[in-house]
């Protein structure tokens, strides 16, 4: 298994800390290097966004799309790799791994496609009245899956 690393301000670096990774079916270790982000690299990851955020929150909406098409499109372009992954640490039948990968890049072209009209909440002769939507922030989550 190559390192992997994770994407802080531009940079990849190693976590401060690494974990095993069992294959279910076999109860070997697929790596003893998996990396694991402490509190500090989460912080430094959510600051890194922040500094960031106002130059993707002043992109047109049409770039911002056109950027996540391109994770997506990378995400399909190594699909059979992630999945092959996700079978070694999660055990699931590679077909169902690799469908989970596509999925993961559709619902990134499909979120991104979503449109966010003006909405009018008044339109009188005294005012107008219109609700806009625009990007808040960054969050960092935690998403289990069990």
């Amino acid at each position: 298994m190559d390192k992997l690393r994770f994407l802080i301000g531009g940079e990849l670096v190693a976590g401060d800390q690494t974990m095993t990774v069992i294959n279910p079916a076999t109860e070997e270790p697929v790596t003893t290097e998996a990396p694991r982000a402490s509190v500090a690299q989460m912080n430094a990851a959510v600051a890194a966004a922040k500094a960031a955020f106002p130059r993707w929150a002043a992109l047109p909406m049409a770039e911002r799309r056109a950027l996540l098409h391109k994770v997506a499109d990378r995400i399909d372009a190594h699909a059979d790799e992630i999945g092959r992954l996700l079978t070694l640490e999660q055990g699931k039948p590679l077909m169902f791994a690799i469908g989970e990968v596509k999925n993961m890049a559709n619902d990134i072209r499909q979120m991104s496609n979503l449109e966010l009209p003006v909405k009018v909440i008044e339109d009188s002769p005294a005012r107008r009245v219109e609700q806009h939507r625009r990007p808040l922030g960054v969050v960092a989550a935690i998403i289990p899956w069990n």
